[in-house]
């Protein structure tokens, strides 16, 4: 099941009543405390600025359900998204210092829809009137019972807009001023006939924060005119925090650079404390998007003659490659994010700084419970050299956006584009908006995967609505989704399994006995069987430590359960690895190698000690085995 952003406690954006601009402080730096006020909004906060792909979104999503353009409303004007929990993605509205409303992306009818405060409504209502769609006037006696929360009935309904169905979002007007806002149970035939029953279901969670201005024009340096000395006050605190912590650990100082926002504030941090001397890491997983590959390589061509060293960590076709193995990843089933990042980013540290590296990172503590909890200088078991810290860890992106624009930053521009975050085209943890985005944005990369996944659909024999509503970003359903599932009368499995190399393990005789299901091959399994111990080839009979392998057979044998397991963990690895490269970086003997060709794992018998470490960080035991479960 997808989780929802980290719960921070009450969240707030604090607004110049004078500049129309929203602060990150509490004060103006241009007109002091007076005018200034708070604006609470849905909790964790992370607010945004509003491209013009955004406000063009917003504008088609209000046009199809209320008829009018709402774009002059925001025309000279700061607009701040706050994506907010739902379903799938949804994002609170904010300008002129209040909440206009919220756009939600509708999982089971793949659409946004709109939904008004009461402050938007009115101020709609204000400006259109009857030339809008879905409204209802209502009499005299039903307007105080109305605005305290009780539902519409159509006997107290006076006028309504014709193109009012069951189910769409309704605004409430009663002498002439807006009362409330509601979802109609009826439609415009049934509401206008008297019928029985509710007839708008009145919203009670309407109340939008702050207050609505008059509307005065303001620009992107307006905003950095107004928080100036807040911008500044959190750029000394992230360079001193960079300073300190290189200090601490003395190894070499690296940013690793995705061409996303975060990293790029990062990096421009960097570039104040430290000038040159410290390399850019950008990890090249084979499925980002051509914007993001071709904006990296200008950033590249800009900083390298200034003595800023780029070092790519490049996973090349390897994602396409693990995903015979593993089957499409999941939210709940992220190999791919071992596959083609950290595998190939521990070998480029590795080979690059032997010793290890210290790497600043674009991690902020809004975007996931996991990272709020890690904390903002860490060690990742799975990069065993590499020393982790986020400068800008409790930043929100409206301080990221603000500092990008006060320093001129170059950014991706594929924001513009109305992608909220930038990473795999094809990341499971995208939601459904995203996904249709992409469709919508680029065709042929989605056509790339959807073929992918057509392919899993049909050797899983799950219908077409498994790709159209993105069940496969799932490998064990949640509540949500099998809710969802329900809805829309589908068949789809509780939990997909996809394990190419299986084993049977039953004890006969005191010993324990694994049959696979397919041929030990004795050319590849004498390259890795040394990390079950000291090595013996004789016959027919591969020895390894205390267990026999019967190459041209499919059965082992182990003294214990627990070596029985590790026998079948090691076939495994030798017939499913994708030379992701993960081990290698945590071996401490250097005993394990990839073989460029075949791009798999070799061990050499000279070097290795038998410790199992490679065992405890391969992606095929940790994140793929069922009796593992997720290591994420």
């Amino acid at each position: 099941m997808r989780r929802g952003p980290v719960f921070l406690g009450r969240s707030y954006v604090y607004w110049c009543e004078r500049c129309n601009v929203p602060l990150i402080q509490e004060r103006c730096d241009v007109h002091g405390e007076e005018g200034v006020f708070r604006i609470e909004v849905t909790p964790p906060g992370d607010l945004r600025f509003a491209f013009e792909r955004d406000l063009a979104l917003i504008r088609r999503v209000f046009l199809e359900h209320y008829g009018v353009d709402v774009g002059e409303l925001f025309e000279g004007k700061i607009v701040l998204l706050n994506k907010i929990p739902g379903e799938d993605d949804a994002y609170e509205i904010i300008f002129d210092g209040f909440i206009f409303g919220i756009i939600k992306f509708d999982p089971k009818e793949l659409r946004w829809k709109p939904g008004l405060k009461l402050e938007g409504a009115k101020l709609l209502w204000e400006r259109f009137g009857k030339e809008m769609r879905k409204w209802v006037i209502i009499d005299e006696g039903a307007i105080e019972p109305v605005r305290n929360g009780a539902n519409v009935l159509p006997i107290g309904i006076l006028e309504a807009e014709e193109s009012i169905k069951v189910g769409d979002e309704v605004i409430i007007v009663g002498g002439n001023e807006v009362v409330g806002v509601g979802i109609a149970k009826k439609d415009y035939a049934q509401l206008m006939a008297g019928e029985k029953g509710t007839g708008i279901k009145v919203k009670r969670k309407v109340g939008g924060g702050g207050r609505c201005l008059s509307g005065r024009r303001a620009s992107i340096e307006d905003v950095i005119k107004a928080n100036l000395s807040g911008i500044e006050e959190k750029v000394k605190e992230a360079r001193e925090f960079m300073r300190r912590i290189a200090e601490r650990f003395g190894l070499p100082v690296a940013v690793a650079f995705s061409g996303g926002k975060d990293s790029l504030a990062v990096l421009g941090l960097a570039l104040e404390e430290f000038g040159k001397g410290f390399a850019v890491f950008f990890n090249n997983t084979g499925i980002e998007f051509p914007e993001t590959i071709e904006y990296v390589d200008e950033i590249r061509r800009e900083l390298e003659p200034r003595g800023i060293r780029f070092v790519v960590a490049d996973a090349g076709d390897a994602f396409w490659r693990a995903l015979h193995v593993f089957s499409p990843p999941g939210m709940d089933y992220r190999w791919c994010c071992k596959v083609t990042k950290l595998g190939p980013i521990t070998l480029a540290i590795k080979e690059h700084f032997p010793q290890g590296v210290l790497m600043f990172v674009g991690q902020r503590k809004y975007e996931s419970f996991k990272r709020f909890k890690q904390g903002r200088v860490w060690r990742n078991k799975w990069v065993p050299n590499e020393i982790g810290a986020s400068p800008i860890f409790h930043w929100n992106a409206l301080e990221v956006w603000l500092y990008i624009f006060s320093r001129g930053l170059k950014f991706n521009q594929l924001y513009k584009k109305g992608l909220d975050r930038i990473g795999c085209f094809l990341c499971p943890s995208q939601s459904l908006a995203e996904m249709h985005r992409l469709r919508e944005e680029k065709p042929e990369l989605w056509a790339k995967w959807e073929r992918e996944l057509e392919r899993w659909r049909r050797r899983f024999n799950l219908p077409r609505e498994w790709i159209t509503y993105g069940f496969w970003r799932w490998r064990r359903l949640g509540g949500r989704e099998k809710k969802l599932a329900e809805a829309l009368g589908l068949d789809i499995p509780a939990e997909r399994f996809w394990e190419p190399v299986r084993a049977e393990i039953r004890e006969e005789e005191g010993r324990f006995v694994v049959r696979f299901n397919t041929v030990i091959n004795e050319g590849r399994i004498l390259e890795v069987a040394p990390i079950l111990g000291e090595v013996f080839e004789g016959g027919r009979l591969i020895r390894a430590g205390s267990v026999e392998l019967y190459p041209g057979t499919n059965v082992a044998i182990a003294p214990t359960h627990e070596e029985a397991v590790r026998t079948y963990y090691l076939v495994k690895r030798a017939y499913e690895c994708v030379g992701c490269g993960v081990c290698v970086g945590k071996c401490p003997t250097g005993a394990i190698g990839i073989d460029p060709r075949r791009k798999k794992i070799l061990v050499d018998p000279g070097l290795c000690t038998h410790c199992g470490e490679c065992m405890e960080v391969c992606p095929l035991l940790k994140i793929k085995n069922p009796e593992e479960g997720s290591q994420l």
